[in-house]
């Protein structure tokens, strides 16, 4: 049996104007009430839908927590094993990332270990990537341990704290927690009204440029800790980190070289063992989990410390106790949420935009579907309820991330895992760490405490990822120099003023740009591809021809106030390129053809074919039947303003003036709609308005024809009178 199929059959229409073709295939305006109770319906629907029946309250919590979809769904024998391993592997670089950037966040070591085992866990039951690696992250802790030292008490404070009640300064772990739950807040009513798509104004060059930026500060951070040098102001604001690299230079000669010498060979064997030892193994072995070189650091460290005492003999104090056991909850301190503010936006926007861009990037990769929307009120939910324990701000690793897709993770059960290494360093191993030598400077009972130089090492090593991004500079270049500007705006900005800063001029430079880009427009004049209906760029196309007395533009941006003058400046230098053409001068050579022959038959005397002649020149300046046409292709108008609307009326009435019929085809409906609320229809009739440029065209070409159909019938008529 043969299947039947059903082909449509087009029927070719003829030429009409906007005006036609809206009545005949009944074009329906959407009216602007309609319209706004419409959306605002939509938006009110989607938080009583789940409860108009079973099935869609079902669905509802099924997306809410998504765990209850995948886990069900489960392949246990082809993903359980590769969870095992990814989740472990990540596990093993938790810890020591975690100790390290709680310590760059200005806060006690255990605060990065409670950041790195429960707000995963959270994450776990309400995220949708598969891959992405929560936990603590540099970038975040720089900012955060800035707004620490700014809202804290400083070393001079607590030096001479038998006269100043320092109770009155927050403690850092407020200031963290504060940030923590802030950024939650601003993450859920981002949730809510669905405002996930502002974190599409900060494009790849603009995170790019700001994380290295931000990675420089970072590592300017560790500088003195590497050194072992003690005892430096802090710096905050504009420029500080110039005055900071000036406090180094001037105090380099109390270096401590042991300090110094455990912060060289821990990036030597950092470095060695990721580039050397791990490749030759992943060779010899075939197995890509990589030696988390992180830890052993760690682990080596705390020996060496433990061993040789170096902590009476050379002055570096140690870390002395790490809490063991369930963290203390409390409620988040509120009254800090004002002064945290500004910070928090931008800790944020950084941590939110880094997430979803290396999200996005892996769910594509690995071929799964992405929830943007579902991930903020995830991130939301682990903001929140991680602030009612010490903690510090959270976002996706990068580094960390790329460690879990080459071990294999396959879903978010690997997060279980992982956090089962760390729940076991936090409840049973802390005390191991007693030995570690700190990373930040912290004053306790009068006594300067000394940052690890190791871990030091570890967030130094952890930059090279960042810094290698200088590479992708000259491809930049080559492809676009606006965006090669914006990422390198943004890294010097970022670097010179402060992270904050930086990131917000780097969003406004961005979005100049834009503007720029959309100031200044390219502008085409269209011809006719050869054997089809296509209109495209002239000096593109090859296989194309214009059309006699017909100049077709095409302006390839929003007509909006900022670029209406060049609008017009473009129109002028498309009608002056037209008139220089060939194609100009239709009506002479169409007076030369069709009329030199009867002129020769015509017996007379020259003053009468002057006469004659005159008589030809009148008609066609005639302004009922315009033989030379304007095309705007209004598809490039995307937007328009009132002063877009009148730049159209401008250049209506000027080419009116000059004996040129302007015709606008291919407006968009929204645009149309602007013109009438504008009363544009008023000035330029409808029939001017077509939709494609076919019509235009051809209704160009049969006013033409026509023309030269009247001025051959007048010169007939003419000779009769004669």
């Amino acid at each position: 049996m043969k299947e039947r199929i059903e082909e449509s059959v087009f029927v070719q229409r003829g030429a009409m104007n906007q005006a036609q073709f809206d009545e005949k295939f009944d074009y329906n305006k959407p009216h602007l009430e309609n319209e706004i109770k419409k959306q605002a319906k939509k938006f009110v629907k989607r938080f009583y839908e789940p409860f108009t029946s079973f099935v869609a309250f079902k669905l509802f919590i099924l997306d809410l927590i998504p765990i209850l979809k995948w886990f069900p769904e489960y392949k246990w024998k082809s993903d359980l094993t590769l969870d095992i391993v990814g989740g472990i592997t990540v596990g093993v670089m938790q810890v020591p990332q975690g100790i390290a950037y709680a310590l760059l966040a200005r806060q006690p070591a255990i605060n990065g270990l409670y950041a790195s085992l429960f707000p995963p866990l959270i994450y776990m039951i309400f995220g949708t990537s598969r891959h992405s690696s929560i936990g603590t992250f540099a970038i975040l802790s720089l900012m955060t341990g800035i707004s620490v030292e700014r809202l804290t008490a400083s070393d001079d404070i607590i030096l001479s704290s038998n006269e100043t009640d320092t109770t009155i300064y927050p403690t850092p772990t407020e200031v963290s927690c504060a940030i923590t739950i802030t950024m939650g807040i601003i993450l859920f009513v981002m949730g809510i009204l669905r405002l996930h798509f502002l974190t599409t104004y900060l494009s790849d060059q603009v995170i790019a440029g700001f994380t290295v930026g931000s990675s420089v500060h970072v590592l300017v951070s560790q500088l003195k800790t590497i050194l072992g040098i003690r005892g430096l102001p802090r710096h905050s604001g504009p420029f500080y980190l110039f005055r900071h690299l000036y406090d180094l230079a001037t105090n380099i000669g109390r270096v401590n070289f042991v300090s110094l010498g455990i912060s060289l060979i821990s990036i030597v064997i950092l470095v060695c063992g990721k580039k050397i030892v791990n490749p030759c193994i992943k060779r010899a072995t075939k197995i890509d989990i990589p030696i988390p070189w992180e830890l052993v650091i760690v682990i080596l460290s705390t020996i060496f410390v433990a061993v040789s005492g170096v902590d009476s003999t050379s002055k570096v104090q140690i870390v002395n106790k790490i809490p063991v056991g369930v963290p203390e909850v409390s409620l988040p301190p509120f009254h800090l949420i004002t002064k945290v503010f500004p910070d928090a936006i931008s800790i944020t926007v950084v941590g939110v935009s880094v997430w979803l861009s290396i999200s996005k990037m892996l769910a594509k990769k690995m071929n799964y579907q992405l929830d943007s929307g579902q991930e903020l009120f995830a991130l939301s939910i682990t903001s929140i309820t991680s602030s009612f324990i010490p903690t510090i701000p959270i976002s996706c690793s990068l580094s960390r991330t790329l460690v879990a897709v080459g071990a294999g993770c396959a879903t978010q059960l690997s997060i279980f895992f992982s956090s089962i290494v760390v729940f076991s360093v936090v409840f049973f191993l802390g005390s191991l760490l007693a030995t570690l030598p700190m990373v930040t400077e912290i004053r306790f009972s009068k006594k300067l405490i000394i940052i690890q130089a190791a871990l030091s090492a570890i967030i130094v090593v952890a930059l090279e990822g960042m810094f290698k991004k200088f590479a992708d500079l000259g491809d930049l270049w080559k492809v676009s120099k606006i965006d090669f500007m914006i990422w390198v705006v943004s890294c010097v900005f970022t670097v010179a003023l402060d992270v904050s800063y930086g990131l917000f001029i780097s969003v406004g430079f961005a979005l100049f740009t834009t503007i720029l880009r959309e100031q200044y427009p390219k502008w085409h004049l269209l011809a006719s591809v050869k054997g089809t209906q296509d209109f495209r760029d002239a000096e593109r196309y090859g296989e194309s021809m214009y059309f006699k007395g017909i100049c077709i533009f095409r302006f390839d941006a929003p007509l909006l106030f900022h670029n209406v003058e060049c609008f017009k400046k473009s129109v002028d230098k498309a009608y002056l390129e037209w008139q220089k053409s060939h194609e100009f001068y239709v009506l002479r050579e169409e007076r030369d053809t069709i009329l030199s022959p009867k002129l020769e038959d015509s017996e007379g005397s020259s003053d009468e074919k002057t006469n004659q002649t005159a008589q030809l020149s009148i008609n066609t300046q005639s302004p009922d039947i315009l033989s030379r046409h304007f095309v705007v292709d209004c598809s490039g108008f995307t937007f328009i303003d009132l002063m877009g609307v009148s730049a159209l009326k401008e250049i209506f009435s000027d080419l009116r003036k000059r004996g040129i019929l302007v015709y606008f085809a291919n407006a968009k409906a929204p645009v149309r709609d602007m013109f009438e609320k504008c009363h544009f229809f008023k000035f330029v009739p409808k029939e001017n308005f077509y939709p494609t440029m076919r019509d235009a065209t051809s209704i160009a070409r049969q006013r033409q024809l026509e023309s030269v159909l009247m001025r051959q019938s007048l010169f007939y008529s003419s000779i009769i009178t004669d």
